[in-house]
């Protein structure tokens, strides 16, 4: 088999069925965000230097589902999957597939396509209660129904039992407590964090902590709006110090304890009313594109950072 397609909405479990299929085997990674579908194909048809086929695993290849690709980008993959070169292994992995297109029919009836639905609840449990066993570990009911309700995701819950994995070392019952200690609050956390290093400037901290967030499938609209609630706060905080409110006077108005609008003023002191307006204006305009169509929600959160934290 030469062609294969993976699609999950797990990271982890893409990466499991990859590694069902090469084995022990060297691959190249081709990210499809990154990399033209020509040049992948352009690759894909280069012989190997080796006895062995050579391995290409082609990410983020999520024109499968509800990506786009432009028609002749869409030629030349079903080209390719008519005449493959039979020294060369690829597999695709998309977070979601369109049974309906052309490129997944030819996959489904030549090649190989791998398509693991999302967990229900009972099959989450399941993975769970087998990943601890995979690393010699059980672990507590509650403490499995805690993780369960307290992550967003399925690569979520992986990422919780790497770490509880660690915690516990030789030891093999995983328990409530511990487990009640050690997840928390992940997610609120890195929420904080991700404001607070956009509204620093910090766009190395920003731009990591997204990607921690995505892994926990926070969407990108909703860290837009908790940026515009930020700026707008700022900027009513400005407008009501002109008003010669106090602190508390203000903390009343805006809903919120001294600390925190201590901490406002803080962060507002390096804005004036004129940026706050226009970074407003800026989410907004990208809040629209998005529910219209018109932007990628990923590519425009990101090209906001860069902008707005030069």
């Amino acid at each position: 088999m030469n062609i294969y397609l993976i699609s999950a909405n797990s990271y982890h479990l893409i990466e499991r069925e990859i590694k069902k299929i090469i084995l022990n085997e060297e691959y190249l990674t081709m990210n499809l965000r990154e990399v033209a579908i020509e040049d992948l194909l352009k690759e894909a048809n280069y012989f190997s230097l080796t006895t062995n086929k050579k391995i290409i695993v082609a990410s983020n290849a999520n024109f499968f589902g509800n990506g786009k690709i432009t028609d002749k980008e869409n030629e030349l993959l079903i080209n390719y999957f008519n005449n493959p070169n039979p020294e060369t292994i690829i597999i695709f992995t998309s977070d979601n597939i369109d049974a309906r297109k052309k490129i997944v029919k030819i996959i489904k009836d030549k090649y190989k396509l791998i398509n693991i639905p999302p967990f229900n609840y009972m099959e989450t449990e399941e993975e769970i209660k087998r990943y601890c066993r995979d690393n010699n570990k059980d672990i507590e009911y509650n403490a499995l129904k805690y993780i369960m309700n307290n992550t967003k995701s399925l690569d979520c819950i992986y990422q919780e039992l790497d770490k509880l994995f660690i915690y516990y070392g030789e030891e093999k019952l995983i328990k409530y407590n511990d487990v009640y200690n050690i997840v928390g609050s992940v997610i609120d956390d890195n929420n904080f964090h991700f404001v607070e290093a956009v509204i620093n400037h910090n766009l190395k901290d920003a731009l990591k902590i997204y990607q921690d967030l995505k892994i926990y499938k926070v969407e990108s609209i909703t860290l837009i709006m908790l940026l515009a609630r930020e700026y707008r706060n700022m900027y009513y905080l400005k407008k009501y110090f002109e008003m010669n409110l106090n602190k508390k006077e203000i903390g009343e108005k805006l809903k919120m304890q001294d600390w925190q609008v201590t901490k406002l003023y803080n962060n507002s002191i390096s804005y004036s009313e004129k940026e706050l307006l226009n970074n407003l204006k800026k989410l907004s305009d990208i809040d629209v594109g998005i529910k219209t169509g018109r932007y990628d929600k990923d590519v425009a959160l990101i090209t906001f950072l860069i902008d707005c934290c030069s």
